[in-house]
């Protein structure tokens, strides 16, 4: 049965799957749905049109399914997937009334302090250390690792596989399997301890290093389409197909402060 302490106060009860655990001082909204297997522990808030998916975890003081500055939460959705670790004091916005509503795949971990805006979509199997800032209609792809305080921005696409470090200014879409630093940020390298757990074997880990090593060359600006013509005629792989194809995307159709391709 579900286990729900006197001390919180719950809208609806029913919405609960049978084995559900709720913390004292916890608040949860009329409208929210939390699957089974679910810890959601003291001094927590899920409010709005917010589901929570199975085998979650809510650690004490996070808010989520809040309304986005400005906005009506009667109206925003909010859907976080099973399997996710959402730590102390993290807020998850729910999705402004006319958009698409905020998304978490399955098995992310977000540290303390974190911030998911409204609209935003992360694919999953993402870790977000501390104090990781995502902004409105971001997208994250899968398997995306940050270091604390990193902030993207609205509309920004973080490539699959890609690693920031600390303090890193995501002002533009970033590359997948990349490791990229700085504010506006800079590709430094593919991110192959990354690629490596998830099972990338060292010959295909080799020939995107290769590839990085043609398409960015240490620079700073968005490649140009004769570097990515030439990583395309030189390297028949699948994962370096997808990442020109994800830079050609970027570079046809641009967001927040994206740089333009190089003339």
């Amino acid at each position: 049965m579900v286990m729900i302490s006197p001390k919180a106060i719950v809208m609806n009860p029913a919405g609960l799957a049978d084995d559900v655990q709720v913390g004292p001082f916890t608040f949860i909204g009329p409208d929210v749905v939390v699957e089974a297997g679910t810890v959601i522990d003291n001094n927590v808030t899920v409010t709005g049109k917010t589901r929570i998916g199975r085998s979650c975890r809510l650690l004490p003081g996070c808010i989520v399914g809040c309304s986005p500055a400005g906005g009506d939460q009667a109206d925003g959705i909010c859907n976080i997937g099973p399997g996710n670790i959402i730590r102390e004091h993290v807020i998850i916005e729910s999705g402004a009334a006319d958009g698409p509503g905020t998304t978490l795949g399955e098995n992310n971990f977000l540290m303390v302090g974190c911030c998911v805006g409204s609209d935003a979509d992360l694919a999953g199997e993402g870790i977000f250390a501390n104090f990781t800032r995502i902004g409105h209609h971001a997208r994250i792809e899968k398997y995306v690792r940050t270091s604390g305080f990193t902030s993207i921005e609205p509309y920004a696409t973080v490539g699959a596989y890609t690693f920031t470090t600390g303090y890193s200014g995501i002002d533009r879409d970033a590359p997948p399997y990349a490791i990229v630093q700085g504010f506006p940020f800079r590709v430094r390298n593919i991110n192959k301890e990354n690629l490596r757990r998830c099972g990338f074997d060292t010959q295909a880990i080799e020939t995107l290093k290769k590839a990085f090593r043609v398409i960015f060359n240490g620079q700073s600006d968005f490649p140009n389409d004769e570097q990515l013509s030439r990583a395309e005629q030189e390297f028949d792989n699948e994962h370096v197909a997808e990442l020109i194809a994800s830079l050609r995307d970027s570079a046809a159709n641009p967001t927040g402060k994206k740089l333009q391709p190089s003339e």
